[in-house]
């Protein structure tokens, strides 16, 4: 039986099937869902670049003052965090954790947790694991990376082989 489920997402196509199939599990079992976002800490992506356009977000001044808890290193994912990047990195971050959130709660699901975090992304997805007590991480086979996965040590793959709980990666 599943009690609290992880997904981590970072708006790429297999992220949103992981997050669609985490909330069928969440529902189906009556488990806490958490979604977990990591913030981007190389270059933005030709992806994210287009979800930014999409979004208008390029030139945003926007403060954000969400309740989405904001769990930082003491090292700061970016060089300069008052960049205009920056702010755009982490209000994408939020709107992808919105709409996350907004579905779970669409579907039925009453017990939904978010938290963006900033750092290196598989040990960010395990921590939150640990900390939520989760019982399943679910997450995409592939995210918004530049390296599409050809590195070996990729995320999922860090994250499936070093979970203390059971891990499920979705294309």
């Amino acid at each position: 039986m599943l009690s609290s489920i992880i997904a981590a997402t970072d708006g790429s196509a297999h992220a949103q099937n992981a997050q669609k199939l985490a909330i069928d599990m969440a529902v189906k079992y009556g488990a806490k869902i958490t979604f977990v976002h990591v913030l981007t800490h190389d270059h933005p992506s030709e992806e994210l670049k287009r979800m930014v356009s999409v979004e208008h977000l390029s030139g945003t001044k926007e403060k954000t003052h969400t309740a989405i808890p904001l769990i930082m290193e003491e090292r700061y994912a970016f060089s300069r965090p008052d960049t205009s990047e920056a702010r755009v990195i982490v209000v994408l971050g939020e709107r992808i954790l919105k709409s996350a959130k907004d579905s779970a709660k669409k579907a039925g699901i009453k017990d939904v947790a978010v938290e963006i975090r900033s750092g290196d992304y598989a040990n960010c997805i395990l921590e939150a694991a640990d900390k939520a007590g989760a019982d399943l991480i679910i997450l995409g086979r592939r995210g918004l990376s530049t390296l599409k996965g050809f590195v070996t040590g990729s995320v999922s793959h860090k994250v499936s082989q070093r979970a203390s709980c059971s891990v499920m990666t979705v294309r």
